[in-house]
């Protein structure tokens, strides 16, 4: 574009009160050109120069200096730029620039050679500042011709880098493991969005299975009881939901508000697990390794490949924490179970369809996770092996601390909300990104860093309305024929084993605290309520309770020096406690 022209422009815009949008002249420098348009705006704006162009200047010449807005302050407010060219020119004596005219000179000047200072690697910039942006088209392949013309049929190789998003940076190798989630429509909404953004950030791949079709984010949920049989749904209350769900043509937070989805949700949730298993296999029938969870079960990813990394698929295992129903042993699902691609291969592969030969089992059975483990049995002989604490149905707050949890490595929590979430995965990258700054590539986390971390900092003598689970030990008020429950009393030393102080425990939270504080490390935390008293051999944090009558309030306690004499006392965890897992 010719200077004239520019001028012209300029001039006109300004008249009219019109930004001036100044031609895209850099091509790959958006920001530069938007912020040069914008300093000649601005100097579209200026105050005129009070000086006139000597009579060696021709009129061309007086167009391409700087008095590009007018001659004098009373023609700026009234004519155009365009007008300047008819102006007769006098020749008379030049004057020097007024101040500011001075000003605006030095700063449009300085502004100028700033912008092309900051330009200097200008073929790379982008307008964006995200080091996953992606300059080409997102919906469009980057392997597959592109373009209008038909002679467009090479395709045309990126150069841009593949995108990695900087929390997954350091993440392990997950290929060979297979996480298949297990939620409810009445809930996912609220937990699944989390996990999205968090354990399931950097895996390559994933399943999740609902009880009923959505689509949360792009992300597919899957309907596990689409296949349940039709003799299993009819007459049978547990289906109340999944009907409702099916009929519901609003939101489900609106149709839940007809029925106790909680309740129900349990009733349903039973009839998914073998269902999930059956369906995750034949979708994704070749990884070694399945782990099957819930939506607020949290996953410790580089825990977990370190571990596996030591076991062969090629063996048939199931592993999780183990629950007994009817002195029957099972994984626990919230806790999460892993099984091998041997054992998927033989319990779904080798028999089509095992997912309805349980559908009617279920009706009268409580829990799909103990129902997995009775098919599985059933179908493989295999049953589950105990990998507690590894696998793990607690959470920061009610890990129970201290010789039972210590050294030993984590690869899954439970009950973990959002928030809880959220914070972990924090605390999880923080840790891994101050290892790779220092040095190290990985540094197995065991139960002790999250002491360290999430309870330590907040060890209080005592807490007012708050329970921290202390229960491995009651002293019960028994005057007047009390009753407590049987597994209370259960739990109780006999009296004649006492020693003084724990005679008197139950009358007071005070009384109850000097027990504590006389047991050595058999007592660590200690809780009291109406005549109760409870003490543990771990110490966690617990959680807040409502404030009731001065009788019913529950109050807990900790014996803050014996616990940081214990910990104190503990050697370094040099040498990681795995659980053993046992192969044919």
């Amino acid at each position: 574009m010719r200077p004239q022209s520019i001028l012209s422009i300029c001039g006109a815009r300004r008249a009219e009160g019109q930004n001036l949008v100044f031609p895209p002249f850099i091509s790959h420098a958006r920001s530069l050109y938007q912020s040069v348009s914008l300093v000649l705006w601005l100097f579209c704006l200026c105050d005129p120069f009070a000086f006139s162009p000597p009579t060696s200047l021709s009129q061309s010449d007086v167009l391409l200096s700087w008095r590009c807005c007018s001659l004098s302050p009373s023609v700026s407010r009234r004519h155009p730029i365009s007008m300047i060219s008819q102006h007769k020119y006098t020749g008379s004596p030049a004057r020097m620039p007024s101040r500011r005219s001075s000003v605006a000179i030095a700063f449009i000047a300085l502004s100028f050679l700033l912008l092309l200072y900051t330009s200097r690697r200008l073929g790379s910039w982008t307008p964006y500042n995200e080091p996953y942006h992606h300059e080409t088209d997102p919906h469009k392949s980057q392997h597959a011709p592109q373009g209008d013309g038909a002679h467009d049929t090479k395709p045309v190789p990126s150069t841009q880098a593949p995108a990695v998003d900087p929390l997954c940076e350091g993440f392990p190798d997950t290929s060979n493991i297979l996480l298949v989630m297990k939620t409810g429509a009445s809930e996912s909404f609220a937990r699944v969005p989390t996990q999205m953004m968090t354990m399931l950030k950097c895996l390559p791949d994933f399943l999740i299975f609902s009880d009923m079709d959505q689509n949360i984010g792009g992300q597919e949920i899957h309907d596990s009881l689409a296949t349940v049989q039709e003799a299993a749904q009819e007459d049978n209350s547990d289906f109340d939901l999944y009907r409702r769900q099916k009929w519901c043509e609003v939101d489900q937070e609106n149709c839940n508000k007809l029925g106790n989805p909680a309740r129900e949700g349990w009733n349903l949730d039973k009839y998914k697990n073998v269902h999930i298993a059956e369906k995750a296999y034949n979708m994704r029938p070749n990884y070694d390794w399945y782990l099957f969870v819930d939506a607020d079960t949290y996953v410790l990813w580089p825990n977990l490949v370190e571990w596996l990394k030591q076991l062969k698929p090629t063996k048939k295992v199931y592993l999780g924490s183990v629950t007994l129903i009817n002195n029957f042993s099972f994984g626990h699902g919230g806790s999460g179970y892993i099984v091998s691609k041997a054992t998927m291969d033989d319990f779904i592969g080798n028999n089509p369809g095992v997912g309805n030969q349980y559908d009617m089992r279920a009706k009268r059975e409580c829990c799909g996770d103990y129902i997995f483990a009775l098919a599985l049995k059933d179908k493989t002989e295999v049953g589950v092996q105990q990998m507690w604490p590894t696998i793990n149905g607690e959470k920061p707050a009610t890990l129970p601390f201290g010789p039972s949890h210590w050294c030993h490595p984590i690869v899954t929590m439970h009950h973990m909300n959002a928030e809880e979430i959220n914070t972990f995965w924090h605390f999880e990258r923080k840790r891994y990104h101050r290892l790779a700054q220092s040095g190290k590539k990985t540094e197995t986390l065991v139960i002790r860093d999250i002491f360290d971390e999430f309870l330590a900092p907040k060890l209080n003598e005592t807490r007012e309305d708050w329970d921290n689970n202390a229960d491995n030990r009651f002293y019960l008020d028994q005057s007047n024929d009390r009753k407590w429950e049987d597994w209370m009393t259960n739990r109780m030393k006999k009296q004649d084993q006492y020693n003084e102080h724990e005679k008197k425990a139950h009358e007071s939270f005070e009384a109850c605290g000097a027990a504590c504080k006389s047991l050595g490390n058999e007592c660590f935390m200690y809780r009291y309520k109406d005549g109760a008293c409870s003490i543990s051999n771990s110490f966690q944090l617990g959680k807040p309770l409502k404030k009731g009558a001065d009788k019913d309030r529950t109050m807990s306690g900790w014996d803050v020096e014996k616990i940081k004499k214990w910990v104190a006392d503990q050697p370094a965890c040099d040498k990681i406690r795995w659980p053993e897992v046992k192969t044919n």
